[in-house]
């Protein structure tokens, strides 16, 4: 059988799309579906309990018709979730309001990392004047989902101030759902977002990607809002939030501190609340928590070090609120025209050569001056601890270690350490410049106890390190510079040991344990080509956590002689296991001809273990052995979560906007991977997804979906799928002719010529 590599399943959307050619009759409209019977949804900031639900009209001149109910009031369950029944009221084809307001006994789970003096996860009384709200389109087809947030509530008040300026309420209802969707780079609709109780295990351990991250940016929204005031309610909160944006809109970042929520401060507490998240009891390492955590990570510091401070609402599609069988139609063409537009123009190509030629040509030097700088870096540890083991009337100078010279310089209680020196590394000179002022505070305690020939050792301490960091290291041909850094962590060890001396013989066993937690690092660098034709650099910061490292050896070691031979062994075993590494870059680009792309990067890995066996052994007689060996420890249902974002603004000819790039992909087994490229512009959507086997699906801002499937059959690989507006079918894709056919449920086709 022949196999199907992952990436011509990646691209295969794309690459059918971008050869259609309209073959068919002409468009014809939609046929008409059914009014909708019903309206069901879930209310979450967080979750609604015992809320009352209304649906309303919206007159013409953007006012809620509170008098002409649309349906019997429903309750909320605790859950969040509700019906309603529309009734004669409803004119098939408008809009309509939807609205949960509080009364005596509703309550809310708290989804903040405290809600006054609630913690997360509680339940606490709404205020009588609590109100959320979200706005349908339009209703058709048997039933409609629409769920009620403070981002729904946004787009809300967008939506009354359209109408109110003379925009019909269904289109301006549509415009604001999705304008906000793209503001906040939600992936999907807004109000058929699915509803996470991000403080319920089971409910976050079988939400996707997409729904997770729209659930932590609502409920970071009002935190953020909240950040800094001990004077404000959550309802408060929640109507300031909803009235900054729908009067002003919100900015990537701000150059001074003010009540404005911006996005970075927004996605700096959905990761605040993800690690709430992490840390309940039952939630599993998912893939949707690990990738929201990369791809909430690499949005906040494109905001962070890219974004600008000029506050916006958002894009409208052009053709937001297409329906049926239009917008099926629609769909095929926008994927056509941004397939066909897919060149980069002729100068960000050369830059994008540049840059492939400057990794090339930098890759090799760039490992080594790293390496350069890990080792100095590592030397200024070991120094400190030396300098601080030596005794108080004897501190050294300086210090070898490993044949770098570091010097020091005590200033009351900080400690600077310094190399300024040249080293040979694979060949390759490197000069190393580095500065750190230490104000790591360490706690030892050591005892021995001695019985017969046997003396047992135990070694115990702790640390706070603190530490900050400048300098550079530079080959010939590359240099790295940080510019500024900090690391924090907090360090315990454990050693236990015992030695046992006879005339003939020693031996020792030991067993030390060491553990990790609160890693924090975040640094200001730069990495610059020197002698290339057109140098490359990247210029932004770099941050790195990691939640929890723990490491463990246990070891013997023994030898003895006698008058004919002398004999040794040694034997340990190391294990490493760590959660919550997480990395990100961001920054820009640029090359000596003036070219620059700004973007932003976060990996992460949970769920790591590791396990090193090495054993020795020496004898006059028999000579020298020795193995090592280093394996991960996985299981098909018990291996490393991994993921990894990327996000990045391209200019593309034929397309008025930039588009935004984001591409999330996400270790799902052991050898299994799932993908997802998201593409944003003028405030249209293009998803491409890929969940693994021969399938993918690409989807768009009016909720048109085409999944296709690739099967082998008798050695011939045969593409199948459909095209659905929502949950209903509108076309076909097939190659079963010999040709991929597009054929839609009016009769009209497309195909590859």
């Amino acid at each position: 059988m022949r196999h199907i590599h992952s990436l011509n399943k990646l691209v295969l959307p794309l690459a059918i799309s971008a050869a259609l050619v309209a073959c068919g009759s002409e468009s014809k409209k939609s046929a008409s579906t059914a009014p909708t019977n019903s309206i069901g949804g879930q209310s979450s900031k967080g979750i609604v309990i015992g809320g009352i639900v209304n649906a309303y009209p919206i007159t013409a001149t953007g006012t809620v018709d509170k008098t002409s109910a649309l349906a019997n009031p429903a309750t909320t369950a605790d859950d969040g979730s509700y019906t309603l029944s529309l009734n004669s009221n409803y004119v098939p084809g408008t809009a309509i309001y939807v609205e949960i307001t509080a009364t005596n006994g509703t309550l809310m789970r708290c989804d903040l990392v405290m809600c006054g003096d609630k913690d997360f996860g509680d339940t606490y009384a709404l205020a009588s004047s609590f109100a959320m709200s979200a706005t349908l389109p339009s209703a058709t087809g048997n039933s409609v989902a629409v769920n009620i947030t403070p981002i729904t509530d946004i787009a809300s008040k967008l939506t009354l101030q359209k109408v109110a300026a003379g925009a019909n309420p269904s289109d301006a209802a549509a415009g604001s759902n999705a304008q906000v969707a793209n503001r906040l780079g939600l992936t999907g609709g807004l109000i058929d977002q699915a509803i996470v109780d991000i403080t319920n295990a089971n409910s976050v351990n079988s939400a996707s990607q997409a729904a997770l991250e729209y659930n932590l940016k609502s409920a970071a929204a009002v935190a953020a809002a909240l950040k800094g005031s001990t004077t404000l309610s959550l309802e408060d909160a929640t109507a300031n939030f909803v009235n900054q944006f729908s009067n002003s809109g919100i900015a990537d970042k701000e150059d001074t501190n003010t009540d404005s929520v911006t996005l970075e401060e927004l996605l700096e507490e959905a990761l605040a609340l993800l690690d709430k998240v992490k840390a309940v009891p039952g939630v599993e390492d998912s893939n949707a928590v690990s990738s929201s955590s990369t791809s909430i990570t690499a949005a906040e510091a494109d905001a962070q070090t890219n974004g600008s401070t000029t506050a916006s609402q958002g894009d409208v599609p052009e053709d937001v609120g297409s329906e049926g069988l239009i917008a099926s139609k629609a769909f095929v063409k926008q994927v056509r025209h941004l397939a066909s537009a897919g060149v980069m123009s002729v100068n960000q190509a050369a830059f994008a050569e540049q840059v492939n030629l400057a990794g090339a040509s930098v890759s090799a030097d760039s490992d080594i001056v790293a390496e350069a700088l890990g080792l100095g870096l590592n030397a200024i540890a070991t120094a400190y601890q030396l300098y601080h083991d030596a005794p108080d009337d004897n501190k050294p100078s300086a210090i070898e270690v490993n044949g770098l010279t570091v010097s020091t310089l005590q200033s009351g209680t900080s400690l600077n350490l310094s190399i300024d020196q040249s080293i040979t590394l694979f060949e390759t000179d490197v000069t190393l410049a580095l500065s750190a002022d230490d104000a790591t505070v360490i706690e030892e305690n050591f005892s021995d106890t001695t019985t017969g020939n046997e003396t047992t050792y135990s070694d115990t301490g702790s640390a706070t390190v603190a530490l900050t960091v400048s300098g550079s290291a530079a080959s010939a041909d590359v240099a790295m510079t940080i510019n500024d850094g900090s690391f924090t962590a907090a360090l315990s060890y454990d050693e236990q040991s015992t030695e046992t001396q006879a005339p003939t013989s020693y031996s020792e066993t030991w067993d030390a344990e060491v553990s990790v937690t609160g890693i924090d690092a975040t640094l200001s660098i730069t990495l610059a080509q020197l002698t290339a034709d057109n140098n490359v650099s990247f210029t932004g910061s770099m941050a790195l956590t990691l939640g929890e490292l723990l490491a463990t050896e246990d070891g013997s070691y023994s030898s003895g002689f006698s008058s004919e031979t002398f004999t040794e062994q040694e034997q340990y075993a190391e294990t490493l296991g760590f959660d919550g590494f997480e990395i990100s870059l961001a920054g820009e680009f640029s090359d000596s001809s003036g070219n620059a792309l700004s973007a932003s990067l976060a990996a992460s890995i949970d769920n790591f273990k590791a396990s090193c066996n090495e054993e020795s052994a020496y004898s006059e007689l028999a000579g020298y052995s020795y193995s090592y060996g280093c394996q991960l420890d996985e299981t098909p249902t018990d291996y490393a979560i991994a993921s990894l974002s990327m996000v990045f603004d391209i200019d593309l000819t034929g397309v008025d906007d930039d588009v935004k790039v984001e591409f999330n992909a996400n270790r799902s087994g052991i050898e299994a991977g799932t993908a997802t490229l998201n593409l944003s512009y003028g405030g249209k959507q293009l998803n491409l997804a890929y969940e693994g086997e021969n399938t993918a699906t690409l989807s768009n801002h009016n909720a048109v979906t085409m999944s296709l499937t690739e099967t082998e059959t008798d050695g011939e690989i045969r593409i199948s799928g459909n095209i659905r507006h929502r949950e209903t079918s509108f076309a076909t894709v097939s190659d079963s002719s010999g040709a991929v056919v597009i054929r839609y449920s009016d009769g009209s086709f497309e195909t590859i010529q």
